[in-house]
């Protein structure tokens, strides 16, 4: 299985063995372009960790109300942290109230798990707030960073992390993934795989 995503199974490896070890990090920095999964990578390993029945270790059923929530990222022990609008500042006061909710015990689950998307968009002051947490983790807190390179992040930040760097899939892998899940013919599935490679070059150029 492989979290039911396209693509980046080293990625699932990694981080299914971490949860089947009872041993998640305390802090990932999942990086790549725009459109690569790194969102939803994210919230499968927040269901994997949290999941009260998984079908084996480390895949979560995705159907509980726990997994559930944290798919339509409203779980109470799921904090999102993210710019008001896209390609705006990430400030210091949306970090400092997620520090808050970090300190309390989880509501239900095993982990809080607090998933800050496009950090490269936090002022200096939101990413300094951020060390702190970084340095002394709570014991049942998972911090799960996307930004779309580590290099746009401090230095301090990155080191404190698990950095698993995505990397775009090949346009045979996506056509194949089309075919093989939803029955589209190999020659449409080649043509939207290749639009669709097209368009996230687009935006990342």
């Amino acid at each position: 299985m492989n979290w039911d995503m396209i693509g980046h199974e080293w990625a699932v490896d990694l981080l299914k063995e971490h949860v089947i070890q009872d041993r998640p990090r305390h802090a990932y920095l999942l990086t790549g372009p725009l459109g690569i999964g790194r969102r939803t990578l994210a919230l499968r390993l927040a269901q994997a960790i949290n999941c009260p029945q998984p079908y084996a270790p480390g895949e979560p059923c995705k159907i509980c109300r726990v997994c559930t929530q944290i798919e339509r990222m409203q779980h109470p022990d799921l904090s999102i942290i993210v710019a008001e609008q896209r390609g705006t500042v990430l400030k210091v006061e949306q970090v400092r109230e997620v520090q808050r909710s970090l300190s309390l015990k989880p509501y239900e689950t095993r982990y809080r798990v607090a998933l800050l998307l496009h950090f490269e968009e936090a002022n200096p002051s939101a990413a300094n707030a951020l060390l702190k947490t970084l340095e002394e983790p709570g014991p049942q807190v998972v911090l799960i960073l996307t930004a779309e390179s580590a290099e746009s992040l401090l230095p301090t930040i990155v080191s404190r992390c698990e950095v698993l760097r995505l990397r775009p899939l090949l346009i045979e892998q996506v056509a194949q993934a089309l075919h093989n899940r939803w029955d589209i013919p190999v020659e449409r599935a080649l043509l939207l795989a290749s639009i669709s490679t097209a368009r996230k070059e687009l935006r990342v150029t």
